[in-house]
């Protein structure tokens, strides 16, 4: 009978240090990693009044205890990315992730290209499309080329572009998401592995919820959003520990209220009229 008890308490105590053993590897999985956000105004967060703190990338790295740059800019497209990966501080961020986020390719055609292009689209007219498309695509090649010369271990996550635009324009917009998301899905055929694509074009779908009052950023809500489908990809890949986001700091959507901040300062208002 004691020796049935002693090899039971030496069983479970086994099974105890095999699961505790299990709950700090997970917990430890993605801890010094290096995450870097590269791309425009959606990978900065331009959606957001505080996108420093409340931004996909910064909840994706929060999530996964990544340490973490981010590059992203207001209307870099292609050709400025390009370049930006010359310079100092970008290389060697890039030369120093393991795992490397990137949006790009709508300012191709929403900067510096007139209204006009999107009604040419609606009558039929592709003739300038098919030259930014075409440019577009030469400077994507050219983007994914460099880091692979750069860092050819970096995990790259390539996210598609959503259609923020509503009716009657959206039609006009979709052919400009339809040419950036066939570049990545075309680029990713041809060259195997190359990097893995993040479907942020599926999960907004025309769910105008996840767009800021601007009409083309991400919200706050539509921030979590992206930081969810990316952390369900990094777990698929086994660099993630958990898909359910950690918000540390609630994001604040451009245009909306930040309701904490004006209770503070009524607060403060009242602690000076009460002295």
């Amino acid at each position: 009978m004691m020796k049935t008890t002693k090899k039971c308490v030496a069983l479970l105590l086994a099974l105890l240090l095999v699961f505790s053993c299990t709950a700090l590897l997970s917990s430890a999985v993605g801890e010094g990693l290096h995450y870097v956000v590269l791309g425009d105004s959606i990978a900065a967060g331009s959606g957001l009044r505080n996108p420093g703190e409340a931004n996909y990338g910064r909840i994706v790295a929060n999530t996964n205890g990544y340490s973490y740059q981010n590059f992203g800019h207001d209307g870099d497209r292609t050709s400025t990315l390009l370049s930006k990966l010359d310079s100092g501080d970008v290389a060697n961020a890039v030369r120093r992730a393991d795992i490397i986020s990137i949006s790009i390719g709508g300012n191709d055609f929403f900067t510096n290209n007139s209204p006009g292009l999107f009604f040419e689209v609606m009558f039929g007219y592709h003739g300038r499309i098919n030259s930014i498309a075409s440019d577009m695509r030469r400077n994507f090649a050219g983007i994914i080329e460099k880091i692979k010369r750069y860092n050819p271990n970096a995990v790259i996550l390539m996210q598609t572009l959503y259609n923020p635009t509503i009716y009657p324009f959206r039609f006009g917009v979709e052919e400009a998401v339809k040419r950036v998301n066939s570049m990545i899905y075309d680029y990713l055929n041809d060259h195997p592995g190359a990097y893995h694509i993040v479907d942020i074009n599926s999960a907004f779908g025309a769910d105008p919820t996840y767009i800021c009052i601007d009409t083309i950023h991400p919200n706050a809500k539509g921030n979590e959003k992206i930081a969810k489908v990316i952390l369900q990809k990094l777990y698929d890949l086994g660099l993630g520990s958990r898909t359910d986001p950690v918000i540390r700091v609630k994001g604040v959507s451009t245009g909306e209220i930040d309701f904490a901040a004006v209770a503070s300062w009524f607060a403060r208002l009242g602690s000076f009229f009460s002295r």
